[in-house]
């Protein structure tokens, strides 16, 4: 056990840095590093002996399948939704407006349609459909972040956008994720999520109050850490008791201790704890759980090849479309829309943890079976796939190449940006208003702020919300129309019905603000 932590840390790390020094996501290196490790490299060799005149000299034995090994890397599931938790700043839904809020629940409800249609077209039973639309709509957007960090552009519309669509995506995939997964009676299940919030507001409630009380005190290190810990696996273990998964408690348990005043300490301390041990062995028991033979072994190779490919393809296409759509919703251009939507597009370690989770509650049947491998292999290379491309896309949507863009200093791409818009005005590419800001300079910030913010308002703001409660209350309604149905009917055409109606009010929407806008430039000429 102590050697196979030892040669999955140090290897792990290696990979990690090779990958990050050519600007590849480290832990597409930890993962590969699991997979060597594994049973279909190195893990091959394991139980071979070296004999010397009859005895043995030396016994080579890695095997990263153990049980203890695997409830490491829990531990390590655990400690990553606690941090993604006290990263998440629910304050920051504000900063983009709608544009992050659509964007976020486009990327989660698109993509878990998408994904539920897929299972159901290769006629997956109905949880293992749901279970690959919670796969496909895990998104992560830590390598958008970084791409737009080294071009200066973070603070622009497509940067906040994507960093509150991140959380919304989390908060909201989390609870979806929850309700598919429960276990037990329907009404005992919600009874006991109810019970679960109850005592989540009161001892969130009791730990800031005392917190903030507490905060003048000098504290150490060793002060510090056992509250928070504590906290962590407690709410975890109360969900898994509840019939949630452990990672639902622990990202709250995240969420409560960042509104405390040491919010900011304890999250230092717990990714060096965490990203120097658990999350690590996390990836690798990822990586050592593919197992290429147990797939070649199958007699029909050919259609689990086929099912994998299609799963790649298809969770590749889910988030980009869903969050781009959604930030068309929102009132972004659409070539800022296909920015925002490939930046949605990595699936990484969320997408990870769930599937993880599905496979451990034998939502896919046997752990060990041949559909559970599948999923797994499939989430795999669709995780570094998505990773390794999602760079070159990103860059070449927002064209990254234009003169205005790159390490310069403000005041040579405030030039090379005035030349752009005049040049574009001169052949009557560039709007008379563009133009006019090019003409009377105010300083570099309003420039940015012109170029990639969108904002033009065609109907008026009371207008806009009679629509958005029309949309709202029309949903609402066939929602309580289709619940009526569930004596009647089978859950297919229940589904089948709630998703035609969201779209066909989704239309109407389109259609009246359409309507409603073009009247209104009409009467202004």
């Amino acid at each position: 056990m102590l050697l196979e932590i030892a040669i999955a840390l140090i290897t792990a790390k290696l990979l990690n840095y090779i990958f990050e020094k050519y600007n590849q996501p480290g832990v597409v290196g930890e993962i590969i590093a699991g997979i060597i490790l594994g049973p279909c490299v190195l893990g091959y060799f394991s139980g071979s002996t070296i004999n010397l005149f009859g005895t043995t000299l030396f016994e080579f034995n890695l095997n990263l399948n153990t049980p203890e090994f695997k409830e490491l890397a829990f531990i390590g599931i655990v400690f990553m939704l606690f941090i993604i938790g006290l990263d998440t700043n629910i304050a920051d839904l504000k900063r983009s407006g709608k544009s992050g809020v659509f964007t976020g629940i486009g990327a989660v409800v698109i993509p878990f349609f998408v994904g539920f249609l897929f299972g159901m077209a290769f006629r997956l039973d109905l949880l293992m459909c749901m279970g690959i639309g919670c796969i496909f709509y895990s998104s992560s957007i830590t390598i958008s972040m970084r791409i737009l960090s080294d071009v200066d552009l973070i603070s622009t519309r497509i940067g906040l956008t994507l960093q509150v669509a991140g959380i919304v995506n989390d908060i909201f995939g989390l609870i979806l994720f929850s309700l598919i997964i429960g276990q037990g009676h329907p009404f005992v299940y919600i009874l006991k999520i109810l019970l679960f919030v109850i005592f989540i507001f009161i001892a969130g409630y009791l730990i800031i109050k005392y917190s903030i009380k507490k905060s003048t005190a000098r504290q150490t290190t060793m002060l510090v850490l056992p509250i928070p810990l504590f906290c962590c696996f407690l709410f975890a273990a109360l969900a898994e008791d509840m019939g949630l998964a452990a990672i639902i408690g622990a990202f709250i348990a995240g969420l409560i201790i960042h509104k405390t005043p040491q919010g900011a300490v304890i999250n230092s301390y717990m990714k060096t704890i965490a990203y120097t041990l658990f999350i690590p062995l996390f990836f690798v028991w990822i990586g050592a759980s593919f197992n290429f033979f147990s797939l070649a072994a199958t007699q029909n190779i050919l259609p689990s090849i086929l099912f994998i490919v299609a799963f790649i393809v298809i969770g590749l296409l889910g988030n980009p479309i869903g969050a781009a759509i959604g930030a068309r919703l929102a009132g972004n251009k659409n070539n800022d829309s296909l920015s925002i939507g490939i930046g949605m597009m990595p699936i990484m370690g969320m997408g990870l943890i769930i599937v993880s989770t599905e496979i451990d509650r034998g939502i896919y049947g046997d752990p060990t079976g041949i559909f559970a491998q599948q999923i797994r292999t499939a989430t795999l290379l669709l995780i570094i796939i998505s990773c390794l491309i999602t760079p070159h896309l990103l860059k070449k949507s927002m064209n990254m190449n234009k003169p205005f863009m790159g390490k310069q200093n403000k005041k040579e791409r405030l030039n090379k940006f005035k030349q752009l818009i005049v040049d574009g005005f001169h052949n009557k590419k560039i709007s008379p208003d563009y133009a006019y800001h090019v003409k009377y300079p105010n300083d570099y910030k309003i420039f940015r702020s012109f170029y990639f913010h969108d904002v033009k308002s065609d109907l008026p703001t009371k207008t806009k919300h009679l629509f958005i409660n029309i949309l709202i209350g029309s949903i609402l309604i066939q929602l309580f129309f289709t619940l009526r149905m569930i004596n009647y009917t089978d859950i297919t055409v229940i589904i089948t019905a709630l998703i035609s109606g969201i779209i066909g009010s989704l239309l109407a929407y389109f259609i009246l603000k359409k309507y409603y806008a073009t009247k209104i430039k009409m009467s202004t000429r």
